[in-house]
């Protein structure tokens, strides 16, 4: 194992190691319901995780769907990003026509990072409630897909984009990123409860503007 794949092996369980400590702080103080259940948990959890995240069901994504876009684009190469780190780990390169895909991903994914960092520069409303870590976070993910645009492009860089993607795993748990592990849990027990409330799925259509 090269020192750049030990290195990465080791930011792997690291991040993983401590996204689980996390995972164990939370939801300690959350109360059983005593209500009864008028529906499906399940059935509300399911919906957090599909029809609630289209635009038709969010009012931001559906006034700002070239932003809702681009946000699909960007998680999705890093999620790319991501399995060719693994990838790397076991020795297997992916083939041309794959090498091909996931540099067109990597570019389209940089290119929707850095146009989603300057609407939140260009935008006042957004500006005002931005942090510099949210720039940090931003510019550290583009960073990743950076390398692995050149390592696909040129395979003498892998190693720089494992040492790259190790340090964004080592700081996914500290900052920003941990929103990976607080939405997945957020939006179980968002569906859970509004699901055995029986509030989502809606049991009847939404009403209209005039009721």
């Amino acid at each position: 194992m090269t020192f750049p794949s030990l290195v990465l092996f080791l930011a792997f369980a690291i991040s993983l190691a401590s996204f689980a400590v996390l995972r164990l702080g939370l939801g300690r103080r959350v109360a059983a319901p005593f209500a009864p259940p008028r529906a499906s948990a399940a059935a509300g959890v399911r919906y957090a995780f599909t029809t609630a995240f289209l635009p038709w069901a969010k009012e931001s994504a559906r006034q700002h769907l070239t932003s809702y876009v681009a946000g699909i684009v960007f998680h999705g190469a890093v999620f790319a990003a991501l399995g060719l780190l693994v990838l790397s780990l076991v020795h297997v390169a992916p083939p041309p026509g794959a090498s091909t895909v996931l540099a067109v991903a990597f570019a389209a994914g940089l290119a929707c990072g850095l146009g989603l960092l300057a609407k939140r520069a260009r935008t006042a409303a957004l500006r005002a409630v931005s942090t510099p870590e949210d720039v940090a976070a931003n510019l550290f993910v583009n960073a990743v897909l950076a390398a692995g645009l050149a390592a696909v492009r040129r395979p003498a860089l892998l190693p720089v984009f494992q040492l790259v993607g190790a340090a964004l795993l080592l700081y996914a748990p500290l900052g920003k990123l941990r929103h990976m592990l607080f939405l997945l849990t957020s939006r179980r027990y968002w569906g859970t409860y509004f699901g055995r409330r029986g509030v989502r799925p809606s049991p009847r259509p939404l009403a209209g503007p005039r009721g």
